[in-house]
């Protein structure tokens, strides 16, 4: 099949391009649903992250590679937050900045991990193949549900957390600290694991052998560790300033679902294929970092 070639910067170009011809639709979406509707903000909101990721799985169609995609999942958060931001002209408080800090650290990490690994449009997530295998004559309809649409939706509804944040105009309490903290110590540990894994990948023997190294040496997952901290710490600093505990703490846990039932199984099925896999599992603990007494 054929596909796209590009240097480097001129898809690091495209990309911008595309991210932000999505973005503006986005914004252009969003003003008119706030002037012709009485629909809340964050369902305008919703309506206008889809609309993006329509935007985006036009050119994943377009270029052949769902790969387009992989971004969208750190880019776009900050995006919304700061767009609530300048909509409702609100003031930068310690929270808000705190918000922006944690929420920034995380998708600069994620965003630099992804274009550090990509390889050009020849191949896309091998995840993505897998999907465009099992449903064939339904990709179409798996790539933009299964690849767009179901991580818009899980990323979008854990910024509802972050939107109730940017409102508070109170003092912060040690519960919205810890969630802080928690976000810090999972953009470090991603960082960390990200760096270990990079080293691991330039052996030339990877391929017969499992990191067993640094934090890889205590949880077999440790980057998903690390997002699914993230998302669990924009939930306790909601909690901080809400005082309360309510229905949005469903959203963090959708999050610990699709990491537990679909993503970690996927990624353990295909490294079951290294014989060294098995008496790794037996060794390393699968999300919590601890080594396991044989």
């Amino acid at each position: 099949m054929e596909y796209i070639k590009l240097s480097k910067k001129q898809t690091g170009i495209l990309f911008i391009l595309i991210y932000l011809l999505a973005v503006t639709i986005g914004v252009i979406t969003f003003l008119i649903l706030e002037k012709y509707t009485n629909i809340n903000i964050i369902l305008n909101t919703f309506i206008a992250d889809l609309a993006m990721t329509v935007v985006v799985f036009g050119f994943s169609l377009l270029t052949k590679n769902s790969s387009v995609y992989d971004p969208y999942w750190s880019v776009i958060p900050p995006v919304i937050i700061v767009g609530w931001i300048l909509y409702k002209s609100i003031t930068i408080t310690t929270p808000i900045l705190l918000l922006l800090i944690g929420v920034g650290l995380w998708a600069i990490r994620l965003t630099y991990n992804w274009w550090k690994n990509w390889t050009g449009f020849k191949e896309q997530d091998w995840r993505y193949d897998l999907i465009k295998e099992r449903t064939r004559g339904y990709y179409m309809l798996s790539n933009f549900g299964a690849i767009h649409l179901i991580p818009t939706l899980v990323v979008f509804i854990q910024l509802i957390n972050a939107y109730e944040v940017i409102q508070y105009k109170g003092t912060i309490n040690v519960v919205f600290v810890i969630g802080f903290i928690l976000m810090l110590f999972a953009s470090t540990i991603q960082f960390i694991a990200d760096k270990q894994m990079f080293e691991f990948r330039q052996e030339r023997d990877r391929l017969e052998t499992c990191i067993d190294r640094g934090i890889w040496r205590y949880s077999r997952h440790p980057n998903y560790l690390g997002e699914l901290s993230i998302w669990v710490g924009l939930y306790l600093m909601y909690l901080g300033v809400g005082n309360s505990l309510d229905f949005n703490i469903i959203y963090p846990i959708a999050m610990i679902l699709l990491f537990l039932f679909v993503s970690i199984p996927l990624m353990e099925k295909k490294l079951e294929d290294r014989p060294c896999y098995s008496e790794y599992k037996e060794k390393v603990s699968m999300l919590l970092p601890y080594r396991k007494k044989k």
